[in-house]
């Protein structure tokens, strides 16, 4: 009797972790950064502090703003290391754009002409990506940006799964009450008497939504507001992660990462998200 006891208790163990494991595989995870001039905090060789926290994190597909000073090799070197062996830069200049990726990254297209930092287009299994970052001065610019990019969208012959993300520097019109005490708009005024150059408020007295706006009229929906956790950040959000409408069943998770490591390494918080494949 007491063997039979163990036996199904062995049964159901080796069962509890098949099925774990099926449902492991079943999930995409997709990790959005901007690592700060490219993880310059990390000052380790192989940058391996920043190295082990991708491996903690365990993303599927990983994209990345500002990779300052990588090239095509260092990046794919720096990738390989957290297990992705596909990689891709958008230039090698100024602030370029990332994406990195357990599984091929197919018809890689980088979009460089009249953007200020680039976009990437790309296909990740059955996923259309478009890694992102626009400019951080310049409302108007922000919006010619957004512009090509929907405009690259809706051109495609690829209608649905689609993935969005990056550093938008740009508020959304689903997080007006968040800026209701007019702090941050007082902030973007005091900005704009010590830049010259920045013209981040909209004829100089308005917080500007309609890059983010013009998004949600293309029909992308914010994976993080999607979810009932869609409140739960701490600070100014002008990173994001947007999926054509037939992923939304799909989404389990959107949540922006707050850790030792987000604290110190970056001015911007990661932004992890979790699809069922």
């Amino acid at each position: 009797m007491k063997r039979k006891s163990l036996y199904k208790i062995w049964l159901f163990t080796i069962a509890f972790f098949i099925t774990g494991n099926l449902f492991a595989q079943d999930t995409l995870r997709v990790l959005s950064y901007n690592i700060l001039e490219g993880m310059k905090t990390d000052t380790t060789k192989g940058k391996t502090v920043f190295v082990n926290w991708i491996k903690k994190q365990n993303p599927d597909i990983l994209a990345l703003q500002e990779c300052n000073k990588f090239t095509e090799e260092s990046l794919n070197q720096l990738a390989r290391s957290f297990g992705h062996p596909y990689s891709i830069i958008v230039k090698l200049k100024g602030y370029p754009v990332g994406l990195t990726s357990k599984y091929p990254i197919l018809n890689a297209e980088k979009i460089n002409e009249t953007m200020t930092h680039g976009f990437i287009v790309a296909n990740v299994l059955k996923y259309n990506i478009l890694v992102a970052h626009l400019n951080p001065h310049n409302y108007e610019k922000r919006r010619e940006e957004i512009g090509i990019i929907l405009h690259k969208i809706k051109d495609s012959n690829q209608k649905k799964n689609w993935i969005l993300m990056g550093d938008l520097n740009s508020l959304s019109p689903l997080d007006r009450i968040n800026y209701a005490d007019g702090v941050y708009l007082n902030r973007l005024i005091e900005n704009e008497k010590k830049h010259a150059n920045h013209h981040n408020l909209e004829d100089g007295k308005y917080l500007d939504f309609e890059v983010q706006q013009k998004i949600l009229d293309s029909g992308l929906i914010d994976a993080m507001k999607s979810l009932p956790t869609g409140n739960d950040f701490k600070s100014t959000r002008i990173d994001y992660i947007y999926l054509s409408k037939n992923l939304r069943s799909s989404l389990e998770h959107c949540k922006f990462i707050y850790d030792d490591f987000t604290k110190k390494h970056s001015d911007h918080r990661p932004i992890l998200m979790k699809l069922r494949k």
